[in-house]
């Protein structure tokens, strides 16, 4: 089955249809497959992607490959910019050893959550392709959820913004909760994440400065700068997504 037509028409994605596909040059990403599941690789890897595809595993590992994992890049960071340092302490594993360094990694198989638990302790950020999204929410804000029905340009939407929010640094709760921060202070975050779903800088800000402009009739009704955050990011993701299911000029 070929999911990306070489035509720069509407790609079918399952339910939608999108005018714009998704430009994942320059990430690295892990994939684990179950037997009966259709491929993802290939069309990840017309998007721009390095795949690696890792065997399902069984047992106790669970399809964790003998390497440690960790982020490929620090929340904040540009594409391709990585992590300064050893290992961090919750691989459990000596700064001397072998790192399979991932952007982000996904999940194609039947049961999902085994692995899913396993990646949560990595620190990668990870989407889970499924047909049962709803059993996987124990494990956001980590990862995300994809239903199989939504299609494969559905899920490289979806890798691009959980890879953009971590790269943005910012909290990912939906309240945008944990270390106290002013808007002000989120603002070179929320700019890092529309860079990283719009290379080019212009368009980015072009993305940014709508959502803000979007976020000005809410904020009377908000208490909080957190909130106003949140609302941004929301904007940014919900714009964002409009661009793609719109049709080129």
């Amino acid at each position: 089955m070929t999911y990306r037509p070489a035509a720069p028409s509407a790609i079918p994605a399952g339910l939608s249809h999108y005018y714009r596909a998704s430009d994942l040059s320059g990430l690295r990403l892990a994939l684990w497959e179950g037997a009966g599941s259709a491929s993802l690789a290939a069309y990840l890897r017309d998007a721009g992607a390095a795949v690696e595809v890792l065997p399902p595993g069984d047992g106790a590992g669970q399809g964790l490959p003998p390497l440690p994992l960790r982020a490929r890049c620090a929340p904040g960071g540009r594409r391709g910019e990585k992590i300064a340092g050893g290992l961090s302490a919750a691989n459990g594993h000596p700064g001397g050893a072998a790192v399979l360094e991932l952007d982000a990694a996904v999940v194609n198989l039947g049961d999902p959550n085994p692995l899913a638990r396993r990646l949560q302790a990595t620190g990668v950020p990870f989407v889970i392709f499924t047909d049962h999204p709803e059993r996987c929410l124990e494990h956001y804000p980590a990862g995300s959820c994809v239903h199989r029905e939504d299609g494969p340009e559905a899920l490289a939407s979806a890798v691009l913004l959980h890879v953009a929010i971590f790269r943005s640094g910012l909290p990912v709760t939906p309240d945008l909760s944990g270390p106290g921060m002013s808007l002000i202070e989120m603002v070179p975050g929320l700019r890092a994440m529309a860079r990283v779903l719009v290379p080019d800088a212009t368009l980015a800000d072009d993305l940014l400065a709508e959502a803000m402009v979007q976020a000005l009739a809410y904020v009377p009704t908000l208490t909080s700068e957190a909130e106003v955050g949140a609302l941004l990011v929301m904007l940014i993701e919900r714009l964002w997504h409009r661009q793609k299911l719109s049709r080129p000029c």
